[in-house]
């Protein structure tokens, strides 16, 4: 085994902004990570409800906080957090999710394992406000299961057919630094199709290595999830996908056209279903913080 030293340095990335109830149990787990040869960069967009003073008060040396004024977007404070980047590998992840404890020491395994892929992916569970777990290893829909490289681009064909982002959210994926940065900025033209628009030009350089395991928790809760959120993401799905057909290569078939068509309805009725179930329930509250 490696001294922390010896082993690539990994920078994980967290965008915030007005992030607080969920903070607490995203720094825990990042800090609980095995991986000896972490930088830890918190890029906040101006909140305005504790975030940065707590975050400031975190001791931990591997922990950076850097500030964004207000009225950064989300794009913009996610191009911040990657710019901080100073590790061989970057993993972005969100305000309210969570990764697993061994999380950053698979997916290095699996990026030096196959030095030619550009982005480790992995599957990732689903829970509530509360931390439940409610599905668990999501992701990956339309790839045949067990495979452990294939080109990224054809991920995200995979993606265009099966009408959603099948990568998941970026705390599923592990980027080599050199090309996230290569494609910088993110862009939020469809701002629901922030991570997915990334991955698809990371895609064009290069193969991406699978896990077929879960490697963190993706959160939902009200403040990100609801009916009028997943019609909104089906129309700016149905942007993307008209997009991806028009430039695709090779070229999108009439029968895919028609499977992408089918993808995006049903996971537009999937979503609302979730939705409806897990606020009946009141799991989409966010927890009082003590």
């Amino acid at each position: 085994m490696q001294s922390g030293l010896e082993q690539p340095r990994v920078s994980v990335v967290v965008p915030v902004f007005n992030g607080r109830p969920f903070l607490a149990e995203l720094v825990q787990s990042l800090l609980a990570q095995d991986y000896p040869n972490l930088d830890i960069v918190f890029s906040d967009g101006g909140s305005s409800d504790g975030s940065v003073e707590y975050l400031k008060a975190i001791s931990d040396p591997r922990v950076r906080v850097i500030e964004q004024p207000v009225g950064t977007t989300a794009a913009e404070n996610w191009t911040a957090a990657s710019a901080a980047s100073v590790g061989e590998f970057t993993k972005l992840i969100c305000q309210d999710d969570l990764l697993y404890p061994s999380a950053i020491t698979h997916q290095v395994q699996d990026l030096l394992e196959f030095p030619e892929s550009v982005m480790a992916v992995a599957l990732r569970d689903i829970v509530d406000a509360r931390g439940t777990v409610r599905y668990r290893g999501r992701g990956l829909a339309k790839v045949a299961r067990g495979i452990r490289t294939m080109t990224a681009s054809s991920l995200i064909r995979s993606s265009y057919l099966a009408g959603t982002n099948v990568i998941g959210e970026p705390l599923a994926v592990l980027f080599r630094t050199t090309s996230l940065l290569h494609h910088l900025p993110w862009r939020d033209d469809n701002p629901l199709m922030l991570d997915l628009s990334m991955y698809e030009r990371v895609a064009s350089d290069g193969t991406a290595v699978v896990r077929w395991e879960s490697v963190g928790a993706f959160r939902v809760s009200g403040a990100s999830w609801s009916t009028r959120l997943a019609r909104e993401q089906g129309e700016q799905t149905r942007r993307w996908q008209h997009e991806f057909a028009n430039g695709a290569q090779p070229p999108v078939s009439t029968r895919e056209r028609f499977e992408a068509h089918v993808g995006r309805h049903r996971q537009i009725l999937t979503r609302r279903v979730a939705y409806a179930v897990l606020g009946w329930q009141g799991a989409l509250a966010a927890p009082k913080r003590g």
